[in-house]
């Protein structure tokens, strides 16, 4: 209760005193106070149990006894209690303005005069409710973070000097907006805020000079920065603030897609409307149209996407298909040439052992044969390598739309099949083609008993004819006398001599 009353007097003070009032996270200072004022302040945090000191115009701290006229303008700085962790407490309008411009980083913010919570994306604003000494100070009401977004400063072109566009979308985006009440002061003050930072997150463009919201169309149009205040707020009414969240969440609800939707929305804006004007007023009339038909031209571009994409996976089909085709062909011919090696292997083993060809031919003839196959192996492998590179390099810039896994399913486990299948034919091969070039080096050089056995065979053998034709020759020259005929017996030899004819006519008498 003494919460309430401290920060209904010190919102007052500010209103109707020309008072001035400094927030910070751990105090509050609370200057250019009359005397009355400055007692009031002190004895209201004397019954919260909160510290405060008391300066004079002299900068002199004073007693709440010795206040009085003579030394006013009084300054009051007011200690605020200790917080739980994330938490941000606010005791003043004020104050909750100044935090709502700077940003920041706790979760929790807890605010002396709110009557009704209110959830964003990113913080939860409750009331300011201090338990009972023994029953702690914690917060007990959870709120669930939404995942990062796009940033708007990623999507609205703006000076380096300015910082009128959010960083992020999230604090100014409810959860509910059911929630939103626009007859509650805070939820007021909010929704001023957040309007202005939605509005300047839809733009294309942000005038560095004049700060006009720029819309590319066609046509071109540029509206009038809204100058929304607490004090002024009958510009916007609840319908108009909630038609410009709905829009923004639609725009920013997914990373992938806020670029195009934001392309969309903000040249539907500016093709609803036709003459430039204030923000405020233009979206009033405008925004539910606007979002409407940019969610209607967004579909269509989901068909035209969809068609694009049924042919990019044709063409990808067709892609891999005459990849696995090429490494199959390399593939082919590489068991081809290495037949074709072993088979001229083993042509000039045979030739070797059975003519006795020059070593140093059948060598070079092989070691031909093995770099023709080598540089074959080479040149397919180059092939699959170069392929391989070409598909990491172009897959995140043509088909992104995949999944990895998908991706995986459709390109690279066909490809890397085919890749295997010519890994180890060109393996297998090559190792076998070196087995033979060794073994062919190795016969032809080596000296074979075998052969020089059979070569002096085959001169013993002809030496041997020789002789026996000469002296068959020698035979045929000598002549025989015989006063009979000898009988034939079939106890003799085989092998009888023949006599010429000539002499056994003469024998006869």
């Amino acid at each position: 209760m003494y919460l309430i009353k401290l920060a209904e007097h010190l919102d007052s003070l500010a209103v109707h005193d020309n008072a001035h009032i400094s927030e910070s996270d751990d105090s509050v200072t609370v200057s250019n106070l009359c005397a009355d004022a400055a007692r009031l302040i002190l004895s209201t945090c004397t019954e919260l149990g909160w510290e405060s000191y008391a300066f004079d115009a002299e900068q002199t701290p004073t007693e709440q006894s010795d206040l009085v006229e003579a030394f006013e303008p009084f300054r009051v700085t007011i200690i605020k209690p200790d917080r739980p962790t994330n938490t941000l407490d606010i005791l003043t309008s004020v104050g909750l303005s100044y935090w709502l411009d700077k940003g920041h980083v706790s979760v929790y913010w807890r605010i002396a005069s709110l009557s009704k919570p209110l959830l964003t994306q990113n913080r939860i604003y409750t009331g300011w409710i201090l338990h009972e000494a023994g029953d702690g100070d914690s917060v007990d009401t959870e709120v669930v973070i939404s995942p990062p977004t796009k940033s708007p400063r990623a999507l609205v072109r703006v000076s380096g000097l300015l910082n009128i566009v959010p960083v992020d979308v999230r604090p100014w985006l409810l959860l509910d907006q059911m929630q939103f009440d626009s007859e509650e002061p805070f939820h007021k003050l909010w929704s001023t805020k957040a309007f202005n930072a939605l509005v300047h997150a839809l733009a294309n463009e942000v005038d560095p000079e004049s700060h006009s919201l720029i819309f590319k169309g066609p046509p071109k149009l540029s509206l009038e920065p809204s100058n929304l205040s607490a004090q002024n707020t009958e510009g916007v009414d609840s319908s108009t603030f909630l038609g410009v969240q709905s829009a923004v969440h639609w725009v920013y609800e997914n990373s992938r897609e806020a670029e195009i939707k934001h392309s969309l929305l903000a040249m539907e804006i500016a093709r609803s409307g036709r003459e430039n004007g204030p923000a405020v007023e233009y979206l009033k009339a405008n925004i539910s149209t606007a979002l409407e038909s940019a969610k209607i031209a967004y579909q269509m571009s989901l068909s035209e996407l969809g068609k694009d994409t049924l042919k990019s996976l044709g063409d990808l089909r067709k892609a891999i298909t005459e990849e696995t085709a090429k490494a199959t062909d390399a593939t082919r011919q590489t068991i081809t040439a290495v037949s074709w090696a072993l088979a001229v292997g083993v042509g000039l083993v045979a030739a070797r052992l059975s003519t006795g060809i020059d070593p140093w031919v059948a060598s070079v003839v092989m070691l031909i044969a093995t770099a023709y196959i080598g540089m074959i192996v080479y040149s397919g492998w180059s092939f699959v390598c170069l392929q391989r590179d070409l598909r990491d390099d172009w897959q995140p810039k043509l088909y992104r739309f995949l999944p990895k896994e998908e991706y995986k399913k459709m390109v690279k486990e066909p490809a890397e099949k085919s890749e295997r299948v010519f890994r180890n034919s060109a393996i297998i091969g090559m190792v076998a083609v070196v087995v033979m070039f060794l073994g062919v080096t190795l016969v032809s050089f080596i000296n074979l008993p075998g052969s020089q056995v059979s070569k002096l065979s085959s001169k013993n053998s002809k030496a041997n004819a020789d002789v026996v034709f000469q002296l068959n020759q020698q035979l045929r020259k000598i002549n025989f006398p015989l006063s009979t005929p000898v009988p034939l017996r079939k106890d003799w030899s085989s092998h009888s001599i023949a006599y010429p004819k000539s002499q056994e006519t003469q024998a006869t008498p």
